[in-house]
């Protein structure tokens, strides 16, 4: 019985270890160049290159170096082989990966489950441009392609009806919950998957904004995305996963050497990434920003608007330089950011200190990142330092107006309205154009004249009498 069971257990061995070999035997042959690239050709509307490729047998992984995506040709549409295409003509639309490889476990592959490992990505360098409708120049490449192989795509009418309804419906109001990016379902996967880290190094993702020729550049990018588990048949429990990533984002104006912003960023959190109730792409992602200490805005539009609102509180002896010069972060700050269709909104109300103050931007503030719309609802508090010596301005040179006697009535109706906790407090909106917004004050504020009358009408001899002792 023992011997008997031995075989059993050293057969069933056998068969197991033949499988392995026989599967890595399959995939390896399988996993060509032409066969990738005819692959994501059938499914989407560009062109794929690849320069070298290669598989192991039993450890069920594929490297691959000198990936190219780029806008489609003749040689998409026709299948052409790998060997037969010339070079592609360069475009400033690209995807480009200088190295990928991909371990997968081979035994979960048997059973139904896609299981990677790995996913390790060197060298990702994406770049198009926005306008500002959200449209974007890598829109046409993830369309359905017309032509597979040279035939007339079956399902091409079918799903370009379904990307276009998708197109549109992403341009709609942002609040509207009903609307969903239905470019993609889950149930087009074809098996439960599960991720255990994607790797990414030494990346960079370039957007010219075409409205204002305006370029963002987001390099040095390191990151992760792990534990990753999708189950088409069960998204309730399985339909997440950990981000972690990080580099420096830096704002350039159209002629290319203006920065107006470098700002290094880490985000980080748990994400779904699809809707748990109908399937399809997670409208509206959540996750944890953090702005890193030194990073740096040299210009920011709302900031001088918001200067040149104050007049009167600076006729008062309130110094608005602070606001005017480059903006420093002085510690990391953190933030909760949520993403849906190009439109960045608070979750939370998001606090920092910039160059001594502290700057908060109410929940539910937004922008939008592909036309720069944004309706911001934000206060500024002054620093204790500044707020000190702008009171002690004030009663100086109001003493040298109407008297000392009169000075400190004459300088708390300036300034009660915008001070909280005995700090300047400034509570503004700001709207419209981000590059050319409209800022205004949350609260009425006083110009000296102004507060000179209200004083009057409240103690008018002792007015009287500072003015006399001028």
């Amino acid at each position: 019985m023992r011997k008997t069971a031995f075989r059993l257990i050293f057969s069933i061995l056998v068969v197991i270890v033949l499988s392995f070999v026989f599967l890595g035997i399959f995939v390896s042959k399988k996993i060509t160049k032409d066969s990738i690239v005819n692959l994501l050709e059938s499914e989407k509307n560009l062109r794929m290159d690849i320069g070298e490729l290669s598989s192991g047998i039993f450890g069920g992984k594929v490297v691959l170096s000198d990936i190219l995506l780029s806008p489609r040709d003749e040689f998409a549409d026709n299948g052409t082989a790998t060997s037969e295409r010339s070079e592609p003509i360069k475009s400033a639309t690209r995807i480009k990966i200088s190295d990928a490889a991909i371990k997968v476990r081979l035994i979960d592959f048997l059973f139904g489950t896609l299981s990677i490992d790995a996913l390790t990505i060197d060298g990702l360098d994406i770049a198009y441009a926005i306008d500002e409708e959200g449209d974007h120049t890598l829109d046409p490449m993830l369309d359905p392609p017309k032509y597979v192989k040279g035939s007339l795509n079956p399902e091409y009418e079918e799903k370009r009806k379904r990307r276009e309804l998708a197109k549109a419906r992403r341009k709609m109001k942002s609040a509207d919950e009903s609307i969903v990016d239905d470019s993609f379902n889950v149930s087009e996967m074809p098996m439960a998957t599960k991720l255990r880290s994607l790797i990414l190094r030494d990346s960079i993702v370039s957007i010219r904004l075409i409205k204002s020729n305006n370029r963002i550049a987001f390099t040095g990018i390191k990151g992760s995305v792990s534990d990753l588990d999708v189950d088409p048949m069960d998204l309730t429990r399985h339909n997440s996963a950990q981000l972690e990533i990080s580099g420096n984002l830096s704002v350039t104006g159209p002629d290319g050497t203006t920065k107006y912003a470098d700002l290094n960023l880490q985000a980080d959190g748990k994400i779904q990434p699809f809707d748990s109730q109908t399937g399809f792409l997670n409208p509206d992602l959540v996750t944890d920003l953090t702005v890193k200490k030194g990073s740096r805005i040299m210009s920011l539009p709302i900031a001088s608007r918001l200067a040149s609102t104050l007049d009167q509180l600076q006729e008062a002896g309130l110094d608005m330089s602070v606001i005017e010069e480059i903006l420093v972060v002085n510690e990391d700050s953190r933030f909760r950011l949520g993403l849906r269709n190009y439109i960045l909104r608070a979750v939370e109300p998001l606090p920092v200190i910039i160059n001594g103050n502290r700057l908060v931007i109410e929940e539910e503030a937004w922008l939008n990142t592909a036309n720069d719309e944004h309706l911001i609802n934000a206060s500024f508090t002054f620093s204790e330092k500044i707020s000190n010596s702008t009171f002690t301005r004030a009663n100086t040179m109001l003493s040298e107006i109407v008297g000392e006697s009169v000075a400190g009535p004459v300088a708390e109706l300036l300034f009660t309205p915008v001070t909280k906790d005995g700090r300047i407090h400034i509570p503004f909106v700001s709207s419209g154009d981000f590059n050319r917004p409209k800022v205004r004050a949350s609260v009425a504020l006083r110009d000296l004249a102004d507060a000179v009358k209200e004083s009057l009408k409240k103690d008018p001899l002792s007015l009287l009498k500072g003015l006399l002792d001028r």
